[in-house]
């Protein structure tokens, strides 16, 4: 795998999981079993936890399928699976990770560099297509210990 493509997975792999154990250690939400279970209902479950997030001066934007953290140690945008894959990731939300984290002048300019880069990954079998999801990527070397047994 090339060598900044893996930093940027490794680097966003790290946020996505303090995001994961936030969301479902620190507040409790339950982890979704599909990606239309967490579009359905994590609005209502956000909601319900919103004393804490004030407190922990969190802000989560629950978009679709996914979700945003702003969190006073790191910030990370990503989506679930359609299996409920917590740990899946695309050429965008890595190249905005990457421009968030370096503090980048807008606009995000890596991102047709990095859908590049992961074309060749997978080719090498360095990367696994999300089944269902042909513009989303697993890395198997970095699975979250939040990501539901997929049979």
């Amino acid at each position: 795998m090339q060598s900044e493509l893996r930093d940027a997975i490794s680097h966003f792999r790290h946020d996505q999981e303090r995001a994961l154990d936030y969301l479902h250690s620190r507040l409790g939400l339950p982890v979704p079993t599909s990606n239309l279970a967490w579009a359905t209902r994590a609005r209502a479950q956000i909601e319900s936890v919103a004393g804490i997030l004030t407190q922990d001066g969190v802000k989560l934007r629950k978009h679709g399928y996914g979700i945003e953290v702003i969190h006073p140690d790191f910030q990370i945008d990503f989506d679930y699976g359609p299996a409920g894959e917590c740990d899946c990731f695309d050429a965008w939300r890595l190249g905005l990770h990457k421009h968030v984290s370096l503090k980048l002048p807008d606009p995000v300019e890596c991102e047709r560099e990095i859908r590049e880069w992961l074309a060749v990954a997978v080719e090498n079998g360095d990367l696994v297509r999300v089944t269902g999801r042909n513009s989303f990527y697993l890395w198997p070397e970095s699975r979250s210990k939040w990501t539901p047994l997929i049979a």
